[in-house]
C-alpha cells in the first residue's frame, strides 16, 4: 500500500481502504488481493453498502411495528424486504466465497495458514456442493466473513480521520515523525511485533487515541436494547426499549477532552507516558457491553502499524483538488453508519531518499503487483 500511494497520491483514499482489506484478507483467509478492482475489494463495499443501509436507527416502519415483516414486497413500506432481497446474495457471497476457497485449498494441501484454515481443519470441513452446513460450519463463516467485512470499514475510517488530522495540524506530524526518528531510524519501518517499538512510541501510541477520538468511526453506534429497568438523569428507562448511544457527543465532552476540536495526542501523555487518569477513547470507540466490537485488539495494532509507517516515511500535505487547487481540509464528515471525513488529503511525499526506497522495499507483502 505503501508504494501504491507514492505511485498514485491522488488515490490515497481508496490505497488506504486496500491496505485494511488485505491485512484482514490474509489474517483471515491468508489471500491477497490484486488492487482496487479486485472481487474482495468489491463485495466488502457492497455488503458494508447494504449495513449501512439497514443499521440507520428508525428507518423502517417495521422498527415500530413488527408484524410489517409479514408483508408483500410490493405494499408501501416494504423497502427494508427489497434492500434485505438486494444485498442478501452479495452479503452470502462475501462470507461464502472466500472461505470455499479455503476449504478446497485444505483439501488440496496446500492452504496456507490462517484463521479460516485453522477452522477448517477443526471441524473437518471438506469440499461438497450439495451437502447442509452444520451449525458449527455457520458459525466459522460467520466469524471469519465478519471479521473480513466489519474491519474492511472501520478502520479505514480512522485511518482516514488520520490523514485528514495531519494535514490540518502539521505540529502534531512533525513531534510524531521526531520520535520515529529518534526509536526507529531510517533503515526500517515500525513493526508491532516488535513489543519495543510500541512501548517506545508513545506519542504514536497517543496519536491513535485522538484519531478513534475526533471522527469516531461510528458516530451514534448501533441501537441497543435495554435488558432490565433502568433510570438515567432522572429518566426512567423501561425494559426493552431502545437506545442510540451518542458517541460522538461522549468523545467531545469537553470535561473529559478540552478543546475536543483540536486533534490533540497531548492530551494523553503524562510524563512521557499515557495518562491513565484520562478516560480512554477506545472504550466508547468500539461499542458497548456484550456488543462491544471483538476485533476491536487487531483493529487497534492494524492502526497503529499504519500511523507509524505512514508518517515515518510520509509527509502528509492537504494535496491538489481535480482542478488543481488545494483543498479544503475540515472534520466534516460524510453522513453513514460509519463516518468518513468528507476530504481526505492525498498529497503525501516521500521524506526522504532513504525512506522511498523503505517504501520501494516493502512493496508486495500484502497486495500483489
Amino acid at each position: 500500500m505503501l508504494g501504491r500511494i507514492l505511485d498514485a497520491p491522488e488515490k490515497t483514499a481508496q490505497h488506504v481502504h486496500l491496505a485494511f482489506v488485505a491485512i484482514i484478507l490474509q489474517v483471515v483467509y491468508a489471500k491477497k488481493v490484486s488492487g482496487l478492482d479486485d472481487d474482495y475489494l468489491h463485495l466488502v463495499h457492497q455488503s458494508m453498502e447494504g449495513l449501512s443501509l439497514q443499521k440507520v436507527p428508525g428507518a423502517f416502519w417495521v422498527e415500530y411495528f413488527p408484524w410489517f415483516k409479514y408483508i408483500p414486497n410490493w405494499v408501501p413500506g416494504a423497502r427494508f424486504k427489497k434492500i434485505a432481497e438486494y444485498y442478501k446474495p452479495i452479503v452470502e457471497t462475501m462470507i461464502n466465497q472466500p472461505f470455499d476457497e479455503v476449504v478446497i485449498a485444505t483439501a488440496d494441501g496446500i492452504a496456507p495458514p490462517s484463521v479460516a484454515q485453522s477452522l477448517v481443519q477443526q471441524l473437518k470441513i471438506t469440499p461438497s456442493k450439495k451437502r447442509a452446513y452444520s451449525d458449527e460450519e455457520k458459525i466459522a463463516r460467520n466469524v471469519t466473513g465478519i471479521a473480513y467485512g466489519a474491519a474492511a470499514d472501520t478502520t479505514t475510517s480512522a485511518a482516514s480521520s488520520f490523514l485528514t488530522a495531519m494535514a490540518m495540524f502539521p505540529e502534531v506530524q512533525r513531534k510524531a515523525q521526531a520520535e520515529l526518528d529518534a526509536h526507529i531510524g531510517l533503515d526500517r519501518l515500525p513493526d508491532f511485533t516488535d513489543y519495543e517499538d510500541m512501548d517506545n512510541l508513545i506519542y504514536i501510541r497517543a496519536i491513535t487515541l485522538e484519531a478513534m477520538r475526533w471522527i469516531p468511526v461510528v458516530p451514534l453506534g448501533l441501537p441497543h436494547r435495554v435488558t432490565a429497568d433502568d433510570e438515567y438523569g432522572g429518566y426512567f428507562i423501561p425494559k426493552g426499549t431502545v437506545i442510540i448511544s451518542n458517541t460522538w457527543t461522549m468523545l467531545h465532552d469537553p470535561e473529559d477532552y478540552p478543546e475536543p476540536e483540536r486533534f490533540n495526542p497531548d492530551r494523553f501523555i503524562k510524563d512521557g507516558k499515557l495518562n491513565p487518569d484520562v478516560r480512554d477513547p477506545t472504550t466508547m470507540a468500539f461499542g458497548y457491553g456484550r456488543r462491544i466490537c471483538p476485533g476491536r485488539h487487531l483493529s487497534d495494532a492494524s492502526l497503529f502499524l499504519h500511523i507509524a509507517s505512514i508518517l515515518h516515511v510520509f509527509d502528509i500535505l492537504p494535496g491538489l483538488d481535480e482542478n488543481g487547487k488545494p483543498l479544503q481540509l475540515t472534520n466534516e464528515q460524510k453522513t453513514g453508519l460509519v463516518s468518513f471525513p468528507k476530504v481526505i488529503p492525498n498529497g503525501l511525499k516521500p521524506r526522504s531518499a532513504a525512506t522511498e526506497q523503505l517504501i520501494r522495499n516493502a512493496l508486495g507483502e500484502l497486495v500483489d503487483e
